[in-house]
C-alpha cells in the first residue's frame, strides 16, 4: 500500500500537509513498521482520468524536507508512483517545469538544481507536456553547501569547517546567498503589480535564514515563492536540528544583551495553565526564544521579517518546529506593534555613537523580554479559551527542522499571469 500525496478535488496545502498527510504517514508506519511508498495521487491510472489534482506551490519545500528525513531514516530513496493522463498532466507539468523532479531525482546537470535522490520514480511518465512558460521566480530552489561548490565553485563546506569566527562565517554566507536569493526571487519581490512593502528586506532576511539553515540546521534548505492574483506566498524549510538545538550550539560569549534561555526560563516560571505534552511546550518555548533572540541582534532577522509581513504587508506568518506551529497575523497587531517599535529603538541604538549605548540596549532588551512574556500569556489564554481560533497549533506527529510560510495579500489586481 502506498500513501497518496495529492487527493482528487482537495488542494495539497501546508494545512493538509500538517493535519492530514503527516498523520497518514505516522499511522502507516505505526501499523506496518515497514518501508513506506508514496503515490502522487489517490487513484489508479484509469480513475485519475477525470480527477482534479492541485498542489499549493508553497507546500513543496515541506514535502522535500520530509522526503529528505525519510531517506535518511530508511537509508535509501522513497518509492514514488506516478501517473500521466488527462487528470494528472497539469500537476505533473507544473512539478516538472518548477524543477521538483530535478531536485528529487538524480540530476547531475548544474544547469538545474542538483538531484538529491530523494525519490525513486519512473521518468517515463514525465513526457507529453506543452512548452509551459513558468516564471523563474516560481521555480523550486534547493540550497546546499555541496551544490554551491558544483554550481559556483564556492567551497561553503571549507568555510564552515574553517577557524573563522561564527560571525565571519555568517557574513560570508549571507553575502553569497543575498545574490542567490535576488537572482532567484527578485522577479516576484519587485513586481510592481504586487506592491510588497520593503522587498529589499525580504532578500536580506531570506539570505539570513538560508545561511542559518546551512550553518546550524546541518541540512539542505528548500524554498519556494509564488504570486497570483490574490497573494504572494513564500515557503522556506529545512530538515535540520530545529530552533532549540540550534540555539544550544551558538556561542554566547560575546553576547551583551542576550542570555541563552533567558526568556524560556521566565516562561516556565509563569503560572499559566497549559495542558499539553512537555515536548510541545518545549517547542513553543523555543519559538518564542528564537524571536526574542532575533529582536536583540544588530542585524535584521526572523523577527523583522515577521513584522514586515504582518505589520507592513497585512500578511500571515507561520513558523513550525517539530510538534508546534505559531501563526502570526493581525489578531496580534497591537502587541506586535509595541514590540516592533521597541525593536526599532534597539536597531537605532546600535548605530548611535553614545557612551551609554550598551546600557540603553540592555534596558530595551529587558523591556522586550517582558513584552514577550505578556504575549506568551495572552497566546496561551486564547488557546485555552478556544483551540480552533488560537494562533498556536500542535501536531501529534513531529516534523524535524524549521519551516516558515508567508502569505501576503496583493494590493493590486493582476490583469493576467503566466504562472
Amino acid at each position: 500500500m502506498a500513501i497518496p500525496i495529492v487527493k482528487n478535488g482537495i488542494i495539497f496545502s501546508p494545512y493538509r500537509f500538517y493535519n492530514d498527510f503527516l498523520g497518514e504517514y505516522a499511522n502507516y508506519y505505526a501499523t506496518n513498521k515497514t518501508y513506506v511508498e508514496f503515490r502522487l495521487i489517490d487513484s489508479n491510472d484509469e480513475d485519475a482520468f477525470w480527477g482534479v489534482y492541485r498542489i499549493d506551490p508553497i507546500v513543496i519545500p515541506l514535502l522535500l524536507s520530509l522526503s529528505a528525513q525519510l531517506k535518511k531514516f530508511y537509508h535509501h530513496p522513497i518509492k514514488l508512483h506516478l501517473f500521466n493522463n488527462r487528470g494528472t498532466k497539469a500537476l505533473l507539468e507544473y512539478l516538472y517545469y518548477s524543477n521538483f523532479f530535478h531536485i528529487i531525482g538524480d540530476n547531475t546537470n548544474p544547469a538545474f538544481p542538483i538531484g538529491k535522490k530523494l525519490f525513486d520514480f519512473d521518468e517515463r511518465y514525465l513526457g507529453g507536456f506543452s512548452q509551459r512558460d513558468i516564471r523563474q521566480g516560481h521555480k523550486i530552489r534547493a540550497y546546499s553547501k555541496k551544490d554551491d561548490k558544483i554550481n559556483d565553485n564556492i567551497n561553503i563546506e571549507a568555510i564552515l569547517n574553517s577557524n573563522y569566527e561564527d560571525e565571519e562565517k555568517r557574513d560570508y554566507l549571507v553575502e553569497y546567498y543575498y545574490f542567490k536569493v535576488r537572482e532567484h526571487f527578485e522577479e516576484l519581490l519587485f513586481d510592481d503589480r504586487y506592491e510588497l512593502s520593503r522587498p529589499d528586506l525580504f532578500i536580506d532576511i531570506l539570505s539570513e535564514l538560508i545561511s542559518n539553515g546551512i550553518m546550524h540546521s546541518e541540512s539542505d534548505v528548500f524554498a519556494s515563492m509564488f504570486a497570483d492574483i490574490n497573494n504572494t506566498k513564500f515557503s522556506i524549510s529545512d530538515n535540520g536540528i530545529g530552533f532549540a538545538k540550534s540555539l544550544e550550539k551558538k556561542d554566547y560569549s560575546k553576547e551583551l544583551f542576550y542570555k541563552h534561555k533567558e526568556l524560556t526560563n521566565q516562561l516556565k516560571l509563569l503560572n499559566t495553565p497549559f495542558k499539553v505534552p512537555i515536548p510541545m511546550k518545549e517547542n513553543l518555548y523555543s519559538l518564542f526564544e528564537a524571536l526574542f533572540y532575533s529582536i536583540t541582534k544588530r542585524r535584521e532577522g526572523l523577527f523583522d521579517l515577521m513584522c514586515n509581513v504582518v505589520l507592513g504587508n497585512n500578511g500571515r506568518f507561520r513558523i513550525h518546529t517539530e510538534y508546534t506551529q505559531i501563526i502570526i497575523s493581525n489578531n496580534m497587531y497591537e502587541h506586535l506593534q509595541t514590540l516592533y517599535k521597541l525593536r526599532q529603538k534597539i536597531l537605532l541604538s546600535y548605530f548611535e555613537n553614545i557612551e551609554e549605548r550598551n546600557t540603553v540596549i540592555a534596558k530595551l532588551a529587558n523591556e522586550a523580554l517582558k513584552l514577550f512574556e505578556k504575549l506568551y500569556e495572552i497566546t496561551i489564554r486564547k488557546y485555552n479559551e478556544n483551540i480552533i481560533y488560537s494562533s498556536i497549533r500542535f501536531n501529534r506527529v513531529g516534523f524535524n527542522g524549521v519551516h516558515i510560510e508567508v502569505e501576503i495579500p496583493n494590493n493590486k489586481k493582476i490583469e493576467s499571469s503566466n504562472a
